[in-house]
C-alpha cells in the first residue's frame, strides 16, 4: 500500500480546476516565474510560434508522448492524435475520447482534406452505435488490423473466382469528405460530380487517392486504412469509381461513390486474384467498421451519463438531475461538441478556432449549450486571461497597435515571456486593451463551471477512482485495452448519501491542496492543509460507521488518513517528533486503513526512540505485534526492535521468534567492476560481456555461466509471481460476488487488496490450490492463456512472459511450492506483493529464487519475510551478494 505522496496523487488523479493554492502561494510562483525569465531560460518552441516554457509537461493519452504548452498547443496535438488513431505504446492513464477509430492520412497535416469511405447500407456485422458502450466485456473489434499489410498467400476468399462470381467487385459507399476547412476555396455543391485518382507518387503515402471534382481540383484524399485497399484495385483496372456530392456546408460534405468492376478487364491469375478478392474484402470491412466512428464517444458519454443516473440518483439535487437530463434532449451537434470541449484542457475556447468535422453546424450547437447553461460566453472574463489563447504573432501585433512601449528585443521572446511583458505593462501603465484582445480572439466561449463540478463528480461516480477518465471508452474503442468478463451486480451503493459523497468531495480537494502545496515548497498551506485534515478526522471518527471493508476506501474518512500519514512524514522530516507521535497515535486509534496499522506503529515506535522514551517505545513495538493487520515486513521490524530494545533488564524473557530471527540465508558472493560509487545511486557493474549492466543483470551473467550452474532466469521480483497468480487463479479472481465489480473497466475486483477476498472465496480458492498442489498448474495456465490472453487483469503481464516459460517455472517450481506463494497472495494480497526476490532461476525440472545486494546494500524487513515464507515453503532462495573486485581503487 503506498505511504507517500504518491498515494494522494492516486487519490486526486486529475486535478479539478476548481480547487487552487491560497493567493500567496499563487504570487510567489509569479515571483518565481518571472526570475526564471529574467534569468534568461531557455525554452522550446515549435512551429506555429507556440512556446513551450514555463508549462507543465502532461501526457498524451492516445500516443503516449510527453507534451507541454499552452491550451491551444496541447488542445491541437491532442485532436491530432485523436484524427490519427495513433495508439499509446504503453500503459497509459489518461483524458480524452477517441473521435475517430480509423487512422487519418500522416498528410492531413500538409493541408489536404480526407475521405471516410462508409458503406450503405450497413453490414450486418457492422457495430450498432446506439448499443450501450461499456458493457461488461466490451467486445469492440480493433481497426489495427487494417493497418497491418494483409498476408494475402494465406487469407480465405469470401468467394470462389469464377464466372459465376464477376459482380463480385460491386458496390456503393457513403463517405464523407473530412477537412473541409483546409479546402474552402474549392467549391463542394451538393449534386457535383467526382473522381477518384491514385497519387503514387505522394511522399506520405503511395497509396493516396486523390478525390477531385469535374474541373480536377483537390477535394481531398481517401483514409489510409482505405485508400490501402481501392487502389491496388484502381491500379489493376478492377473497378471504376463514380462519385457525387450528396450533401454539402460551410464546413463539411458527404458523398457517395458507386464501384463497378470493369467488365473488359483482363482476368488474372488466380494467385493474383486472390490477393485482389482479400484487398476488396478487407475494403469493405474498413469501410464498415468507420461507419459508427463519428458517434461512438457521443454514445459512451450517453451511456456514462445514464447508468451513473440510473445507480446514484440520489446523490444528485433536482436542478442537477434536470440539468442532466436535459442534456440527452439537446441535439446531435450539441452533444458532440459538449463532449470534445469537455476532455479539451481549456477553460476557454476560442469560438473560431472550433471545428470538428463530424459537427454540421458549431455556431448552433454553440447557442444551444449557452442556452441550456452548459456553456457560457466571455463576458466576464478577465481579458488578462485571454492572452494565453492569442498567437505568437497575435500578441506582437497587440503590442504594436496599441503602442505599449516594449522594447523592440521583447517582441523576438518566446510566447509566455511575450505575456508577461505584456501582462506588466498592463499593470504599471494602466492600460486598458480589453477591447483590442477581444477583438483579437474574437469569442471566447468555456464549460460552465457548474457543469465542470457535475462533470467531475460523472466520471468519478463512474469509474470510482481518479486514474481512469473518459478516455478509456477511446482505448477500448481503438482495441488498446481489452477488460475481462464478469458481472456487476450491485447490492448497496458506494455512497449511502449526498452527505457522504461531497464530504468524500471536500476530502479529494484538501488532498489535492496538499499535493499542489508539496509541489510548491510551500510549508505554510501544507501545515494549514495537515491541521485541517486532522481535526476534520477527529469529527468524522466520532460520528461515522465503517463501511464494507471494500468500500471503505470511498469515504471521506479514509482520504483524510491519507493526508494525515503523508503529514507524520512531512513532520518527520523536520524532526518535528512530538507532533507526529501525536499524529500517529491519532490514527492508530482508528479503524480506518486496516493495511497501514502496521507502518503507523513502526513509526510511532521509531520516533518515541528519537525521544528517548523507551520503555514507551518498546511497549509500542509489543502491543503492535498483537495487532492482526500487523503483517509481512512490518511485523519483522517491530520484533527487532523488541529483540533489541527489550534486552535485560528491561525484558528477561526472550521471545519466542527471536530464534527465526537470527535464522542465516544462504548466500553467494560474486565479483563485479563497478562503474559509480555514489551513495544513493543504483549501482551499475560491468557485465562478464564487458557491457554496463545493472546488479541484478550482472547476477542473470553469472548464474547463467558455467560456475553459476547454468540457470535460465528473469530479473522478475513481484510480476512473474502476480501473473502466475492471474492466470492461475482466473476463475477466482473475476468469480460472481456481490458489489466487487461496481464498473464495466475493472481488473480486479474492489476487494482484492482486502481481508475479504479470501474469506468469501475461500471455497473455491482452496479447491484451485488443491489442483495446483496436485500438479495441475502447467495447464492451468494454458487454458487460461488461450482463452483471456490479451485481456487486462491485474498483475498479469503478457508481453514479458512467454507461455513455455511460464509452463516450464510451474513445473520447476512444483505444485506445493506455487500454492503456498498463491495462497499467501490470497490471504493478504496488498502486503505480498512488495519484496519479493529479483531473480526466478530455472533449469531441467528445478527452480531457486535469489535476491541481489550490491556493495553496501542489504534485506530489507519485507524481504526477510519473504525468505522466510518461502523457506517454509521448501523453495529454494538464496541472497546474491555482489562485491567489488580487489583490482578496484575506486
Amino acid at each position: 500500500m503506498l505511504r507517500g505522496r504518491e498515494s494522494l496523487i492516486r487519490l486526486v488523479g486529475k486535478r479539478q480546476r476548481n480547487v487552487s493554492l491560497p493567493a500567496r502561494v499563487s504570487d510567489r510562483a509569479s515571483i518565481s516565474l518571472q526570475e526564471e525569465l529574467e534569468c534568461g531560460d531557455v525554452s522550446l518552441e515549435i512551429k506555429g510560434g507556440l512556446s513551450l516554457a514555463c508549462c507543465d509537461w502532461v501526457e498524451c493519452p492516445v500516443c503516449g508522448k510527453q507534451i507541454r504548452g499552452n491550451e491551444l498547443l496541447v488542445n491541437c496535438h491532442l485532436d491530432t492524435c485523436l484524427q490519427r488513431g495513433k495508439k499509446k505504446k504503453n500503459s497509459v492513464q489518461h483524458t480524452l475520447f477517441h473521435f475517430n477509430l480509423s487512422k487519418k492520412v500522416e498528410y492531413e497535416e500538409s493541408g489536404n482534406c480526407v475521405l471516410e469511405i462508409q458503406q450503405s447500407p450497413p453490414l450486418e456485422t457492422g457495430v450498432d452505435c446506439n448499443t450501450a458502450a461499456g458493457s461488461p466485456e466490451p467486445e469492440v473489434s480493433s481497426t489495427l488490423e487494417c493497418f497491418e499489410e494483409p498476408d494475402v498467400a494465406n487469407s480465405v476468399l469470401p468467394a470462389e473466382l469464377n464466372s459465376e462470381t464477376r459482380d463480385l467487385y460491386n458496390g456503393c459507399l457513403e463517405a464523407r469528405i473530412a477537412g473541409r476547412k483546409y479546402h474552402r476555396d474549392v467549391e463542394c455543391q451538393a449534386g457535383m460530380r467526382v473522381h477518384l485518382v491514385r497519387e503514387p507518387e505522394n511522399p506520405m503515402d503511395t497509396y493516396a487517392v486523390k478525390v477531385l471534382t469535374a474541373d480536377g481540383l483537390s477535394l481531398g484524399h481517401i483514409p489510409k486504412e482505405l485508400s490501402r485497399y481501392l487502389s491496388p484495385l484502381m491500379e489493376k483496372g478492377v473497378v471504376d469509381v463514380q462519385g457525387y456530392v450528396s450533401k454539402s456546408t460551410s464546413e463539411a460534405a458527404r458523398l457517395k461513390l458507386d464501384l463497378r468492376e470493369i467488365q473488359s478487364r483482363t482476368i488474372g491469375s488466380l494467385s493474383e486474384e486472390k490477393v485482389l478478392a482479400v484487398k476488396w474484402s478487407r475494403l469493405m470491412d474498413a469501410a464498415d467498421k468507420g461507419q459508427d466512428h463519428g458517434c461512438r464517444y457521443q454514445q459512451n458519454f450517453l451511456y456514462m451519463l445514464q447508468v451513473v443516473l440510473e445507480r446514484d440518483l440520489h446523490l444528485f439535487t433536482s436542478d442537477e438531475i434536470e440539468l442532466l437530463e436535459a442534456f440527452r434532449s439537446i441535439s446531435s451537434d450539441g452533444q458532440r461538441l459538449f463532449v470534445r470541449l469537455a476532455q479539451r484542457k481549456g477553460p476557454w475556447f476560442r469560438l473560431q478556432n472550433i471545428f470538428y468535422e463530424d459537427i454540421g453546424d458549431t455556431n448552433s450547437a454553440v447557442h444551444e449549450l449557452v442556452e441550456g447553461r452548459y456553456l457560457v460566453f466571455d463576458a466576464d472574463v478577465n481579458s488578462s486571461e485571454l492572452l494565453e489563447h492569442l498567437t505568437v504573432q497575435e500578441l506582437k501585433d497587440l503590442a504594436v497597435n496599441s503602442k505599449i512601449m516594449i522594447k523592440s528585443a521583447t517582441l523576438s521572446l518566446k510566447k509566455i515571456q511575450l505575456i508577461t511583458a505584456i501582462r506588466d505593462a498592463l499593470i504599471s501603465l494602466h492600460f486598458n486593451l480589453t477591447a483590442l484582445i477581444r477583438e483579437a480572439t474574437g469569442p471566447c466561449i468555456r464549460i460552465a463551471e457548474t457543469v465542470e463540478v457535475l462533470l467531475w463528480r460523472l466520471q468519478r461516480l463512474f469509474f470510482l477512482n481518479g486514474e481512469q477518465e473518459f478516455h478509456v471508452f477511446l482505448l477500448v474503442d481503438i482495441g488498446r485495452i481489452k477488460y475481462p468478463s464478469y458481472r456487476c451486480a450491485r447490492t448497496m451503493p458506494v455512497f449511502a448519501s449526498r452527505e457522504d459523497f461531497l464530504a468524500y468531495e471536500q476530502a479529494l480537494q484538501l488532498a489535492q491542496v496538499v499535493d499542489m502545496s508539496l509541489e510548491a515548497g510551500n510549508s505554510e498551506a501544507v501545515n494549514s492543509s495537515f491541521r485541517k485534515a486532522r481535526t476534520t478526522l477527529e469529527l468524522i471518527n466520532a460520528h461515522t460507521e465503517i463501511k464494507h471493508p471494500f468500500l471503505a476506501r470511498f469515504s471521506a474518512a479514509w482520504v483524510y488518513a491519507t493526508i494525515c500519514t503523508v503529514a507524520a512524514s512531512f513532520l518527520e522530516k523536520e524532526r518535528r517528533y512530538a507532533e507526529a507521535i501525536n499524529l500517529f497515535k491519532q490514527l492508530l486509534s482508528m479503524q480506518y486503513c486496516p493495511g497501514r496499522r502496521g507502518y503507523w506503529t513502526l513509526r510511532l515506535s521509531i520516533d518515541l526512540e528519537h525521544l528517548q522514551r523507551l520503555e514507551e517505545s518498546l511497549l509500542v513495538a509489543e502491543n503492535g505485534l498483537n495487532d492482526f493487520s500487523v503483517r509481512g515486513g512490518d511485523r519483522i521490524a517491530l520484533q527487532r526492535r523488541v529483540l533489541r530494545l527489550g534486552k535485560p533488564p528491561r525484558r528477561w524473557k526472550v521471545p519466542p521468534y527471536a530464534a527465526l530471527l537470527k535464522k542465516k540465508q544462504k548466500v553467494v558472493t560474486i565479483m563485479g567492476r563497478p562503474l559509480n560509487n555514489a551513495n544513493g545511486m543504483k549501482s551499475r557493474f560491468y557485465g562478464y560481456d564487458g557491457q554496463q549492466c545493472s546488479v541484478e543483470d550482472l547476477a542473470l551473467q553469472y548464474y547463467a555461466g558455467e560456475d553459476g550452474g547454468g540457470w535460465k532466469g528473469v530479473h522478475s521480483e513481484s510480476g512473474i509471481w502476480l501473473t502466475l497468480f492471474g492466470l492461475l487463479m482466473w476463475d477466482v479472481i473475476f468469480s460472481d460476488v456481490p458489489d466487487v465489480f461496481q464498473t464495466p473497466f475493472q481488473t480486479a475486483p474492489l476487494d482484492l487488496c482486502t481481508d475479504s477476498f479470501y474469506p468469501v472465496r475461500s471455497s473455491l480458492i482452496e479447491s484451485r490450490l488443491q489442483a495446483i498442489r496436485d500438479g495441475g498448474a502447467r495447464q492451468l495456465v494454458a487454458e487460461t492463456w488461450a482463452e483471456h490472453y490479451g485481456t487486462s487483469c491485474s498483475g498479469v503481464n503478457w508481453e514479458k512472459y512467454s507461455l513455455e516459460d511460464l509452463q516450464t517455472i510451474t513445473v520447476c517450481i512444483g505444485g506445493p511450492g506455487l500454492s503456498a506463494i498463491c495462497k499467501l497472495l490470497a490471504e493478504d494480497h496488498s502486503n505480498w506483493t512488495a519484496g519479493m526476490p529479483d531473480l526466478l532461476l530455472w533449469k531441467e525440472k528445478e527452480a531457486k529464487l535469489a535476491e541481489v545486494k550490491g556493495p553496501g546494500d542489504r534485506l530489507s524487513e519485507q524481504q526477510v519475510a519473504w525468505f522466510l515464507i518461502l523457506s517454509d515453503a521448501n523453495v529454494p532462495v538464496e541472497l546474491c551478494k555482489v562485491s567489488k573486485t580487489m583490482n578496484d581503487r575506486s
